[in-house]
């Protein structure tokens, strides 16, 4: 967030009965005298997947975003670069291009071809930079527009990325104040969900405010992924503290302790069997993996994690507590 600061999406129109005109367009998505294609209308600005969409909102819409499904969720993606370079072509036409490039040379180190004068520019700048270096880019430009040409130009530059980011069903999402995080996607919430509510008995309160805090860690505006993690170790320390009082979260306890419960639970099946052992050096793996990001007492501070290891590691942990918990029950009875 820049200090000192508040943002604030300005609501659209209801959408008219009948569409408008293909090439009528409203005020420029960013101050250009070559504006951008944003409709005035709610329903052609509307940011949400087409499952949430009111009838209202289908009138002129994308036969794509209507019919066809949304893809699989994609960490890059050339048709979303391309179309952030041409977005971006548009400020270049307004003499803003150059001062544009030597702020992201600054920031980033990276330069943009013939200083950003040209749209093609701007086009070869987000087809050959890294992608965390596009990403980044695109928190510059946001305060770039913010601070040298006005909020309204920067808020329609991140109401565009947003749009851009869910149509092309990339991974990311954008804050209202410019800054690029990796989606929380729905699969990854529903788990979530899903293990809170199979721990609804009081036994496994702490395990359970545990899961919540490490997803409050998550969905925050500021993600901490390295909280988040540990949240989630822990809660499935204290699940399996709960399984076998005085054991510890070990691999060696593990191996002790808990592959003699899965070893009878699918006694009979082989296949079963083979599987589970399989599942049970992951489970080791995953806990010496999660300990790496806990902090030791006299030991340096711990970096903070990559955001997709982190959140691939607490979705493991997740279904971890979900088998774990089946197994506890299945004890108990």
């Amino acid at each position: 967030m820049i200090a000192g600061q508040s943002f604030q999406t300005t609501p659209h129109p209801a959408a008219p009965a009948t569409p408008p005109a293909f090439y009528e367009t409203a005020e420029p998505m960013l101050v250009s005298p070559h504006p951008i294609a944003a409709p005035r209308y709610a329903a052609f600005l509307d940011c949400g997947p087409p499952a949430q969409r009111t009838e209202h909102h289908q009138l002129g819409e994308r036969f794509s975003l209507l019919y066809m499904q949304a893809g699989a969720i994609v960490p890059d993606s050339t048709r979303a670069r391309h179309r952030i370079g041409a977005l971006l072509s548009h400020v270049s036409l307004d003499s803003h291009g150059a001062g544009l490039a030597a702020t992201l040379a600054q920031r980033l180190g990276q330069s943009v071809p013939g200083d950003g004068r040209h749209p093609s520019h701007w086009h070869q700048f987000f087809h050959d930079c890294r992608a965390s270096d596009a990403l980044d880019a695109i928190t510059v430009i946001y305060r770039y527009l913010f601070w040298h040409l006005s909020d309204g130009a920067a808020n329609s530059w991140r109401n565009a990325i947003r749009q851009i980011f869910d149509e092309e069903s990339l991974g990311y999402e954008i804050d209202d104040a410019g800054g690029v995080h990796p989606r929380i996607d729905r699969a990854f919430q529903r788990n979530a969900a899903s293990v809170v509510a199979g721990l609804e008995s009081e036994r496994y309160k702490t395990v359970r405010e545990l899961v919540e805090l490490s997803s409050g860690h998550l969905c925050s505006t500021a993600p901490n992924y390295k909280q988040a993690w540990r949240a989630t170790l822990s809660a499935v320390e204290v699940l399996f503290g709960l399984m076998f009082p005085y054991g510890r979260l070990t691999t060696d306890e593990i191996e002790r302790r808990l592959q003699p419960v899965v070893e009878r639970a699918y006694e009979g099946d082989p296949t079963a069997q083979r599987a589970a052992q399989r599942l049970l050096a992951g489970f080791k793996e995953w806990v010496e993996a999660s300990q790496r990001y806990r902090h030791h007492p006299g030991a340096a501070a711990t970096p903070n994690p990559p955001a997709d290891i982190a959140v691939l590691s607490i979705s493991q942990g997740l279904s971890l507590l979900r088998w774990l918990a089946g197994f506890d029950v299945e004890r108990a009875a």
